[in-house]
């Protein structure tokens, strides 16, 4: 049996595409849309695929609603630059990071390996388990607040690898409304 399939069904009387994973430790089954309105389904290997089908089905308005949703809105995150524009946002984007990051960390005072600027379209940034921060290129576009927002919640997860009340605790030392940030994030 296949791991990854691709597959299509007919939902709300229009066919649609999806990719059907098979992880060795997964148990129930899971939808997933992602940024590009693609349709994922993870399910234990065993599983029917009649089952499967019927349980797409069962989520049809939803899965047919938010994809929609997720094709409609233009987010900064899917907007696609240049070769030439990218490397002049990744230049950017760094500088302001190293200005941010030195300014925000003299509170907090942790350490961290490395910084990378990446191309990716659904996170504005991360942080690895090594103490590697990683953003998005397209930092630089955003608003200076909610830059400041995204620097400092990443930066956070180097105390606290987890988004625990004792993170939010970090993140609110230095960013109180950090929760209007996070909104006003999700509108873009």
């Amino acid at each position: 049996m296949k791991r990854v399939e691709k597959r299509t069904i007919n939902l709300l009387g229009q066919s649609q595409d999806f990719v059907l994973r098979r992880p060795p430790r997964t148990r129930y089954l899971r939808l997933r849309i992602s940024s590009d309105g693609a349709l994922s389904v993870a399910a234990p290997r065993s599983y029917p695929i009649f089952l499967i089908n019927q349980f797409i089905s069962s989520r049809a308005q939803w899965i047919v609603t938010n994809i929609k949703k997720v094709k409609d809105r233009h987010s900064l995150l899917s907007l696609k630059h240049q070769a030439s524009e990218i490397k002049k946002y990744k230049i950017t984007t760094k500088e302001l990071l190293e200005s941010r990051l030195k300014h925000f960390n003299q509170s907090y005072n942790f350490s961290f390996r490395r910084i990378a600027i990446r191309n990716q379209r659904s996170r504005w940034g991360s942080c690895s388990s090594k103490g590697n921060l990683n953003f998005n290129y397209r930092l630089c576009l955003l608003p200076p607040d909610l830059a400041d927002y995204i620097i400092v919640h990443e930066l956070c997860h180097l105390g606290q690898m987890n988004h625990s009340k004792h993170f939010w605790q970090l993140v609110a030392k230095a960013i109180p409304d950090y929760k209007a940030r996070q909104k006003d994030l999700k509108k873009l």
